[in-house]
């Protein structure tokens, strides 16, 4: 997701090999996400997913043909529910008023099909070890294809335990902030491609709001800090019927950015597996009731 939210070691990965690296793997923990001011540890399994494509696409899946994971984020975040010209800054985008906005609520009937994983590095390297499957020798020499070298970073990165917050977190943003040093674009792009992850991606598990702008407006650490503020999850790239979703596609009319695109509207109103066809988010009184 452009967030619509990131290699000095490598360097050392490519020109050696990642086998030569002592890697541990990172735990495969799921991490809260807050709801109605709780914790709960655990997956909420209900996720909500806003695009703005152009005329004409029907969706299939999650993501667009090709990509590996798609973003999304807790639908109890949105409840009550924002205008549609207030949301998408909250999730790493920025509202699109000349194209269709498509939205899906999503609750997977079965989750182990999605694969969903609080949108943190560690655990983005980890789904890119499952969703890029690597020979045991494949990293004992330089990869040649993008995908490799990749999977072979993602698979050489270490967490081991800290005794200060600072010192762990700065491990992880320092390994996942080379692929932004400007000498390793080609695996930044395959981010971007099959992720959704651009530099924008925090990788704290928290979209920034906001940061569709970084280009333009660069934030400070504080900034960022205090505009994260939506958990999101990064989702296997299934068809919409394998993760339960009802969507809608909503065509651009005057005043759109000013409707509620309400989470419950979506459930209610949108195709089973497919983008149903909706003219307004705001129906005719009668029409529709939570």
């Amino acid at each position: 997701m452009r967030v619509l939210l990131s290699l000095g070691c490598v360097a050392v990965c490519l020109a050696s090999g990642c086998a030569r690296h002592n890697v541990r793997a990172a735990a495969s923990a799921q991490a809260p996400v807050v709801v109605s001011g709780s914790v709960r540890e655990g997956l909420p399994n209900d996720y909500l997913r806003v695009s703005f494509l152009p005329a004409g696409v029907k969706p299939t899946s999650l993501s667009h043909p090709g990509a590996l994971r798609a973003f999304a984020t807790a639908t109890p975040l949105y409840q009550p529910p924002l205008r549609v010209k207030d949301l998408p800054y909250y999730s790493g985008l920025a509202n699109d008023d000349t194209r269709t906005l498509v939205a899906m609520r999503c609750r997977p009937p079965q989750p182990g099909k999605v694969d969903t994983v609080l949108a943190t590095w560690p655990n983005v390297f980890l789904a890119i070890q499952r969703d890029v499957p690597l020979l045991a020798d494949a990293c004992a020499t330089p990869p040649a294809d993008t995908a490799t070298q990749v999977a072979c970073y993602a698979r050489a990165f270490s967490d081991p335990p800290a005794t200060a917050v600072p010192v762990a977190l700065a491990r992880t943003f320092n390994y996942a902030a080379v692929i932004y040093d400007g000498g390793h674009a080609a695996m930044a792009k395959w981010l971007q491609d099959n992720y959704g992850i651009y530099p924008a991606f925090a990788g704290s598990g928290y979209s920034i709001k906001d940061s569709y702008s970084l280009d333009g407006q660069p934030m400070t650490s504080q900034q960022i800090l205090v505009k994260a503020v939506s958990s999101e999850y990064i989702l296997r790239n299934v068809s919409l019927a394998d993760a339960g979703c009802r969507c809608i596609s909503v065509a651009p009319y005057a005043g759109r950015g000013n409707a509620p695109l309400d989470p419950d509207f979506i459930a209610k109103t949108g195709g089973d597996g497919f983008c149903a066809s909706v003219q307004r988010l705001e129906p005719r009184e009668g029409t529709w009731k939570k």
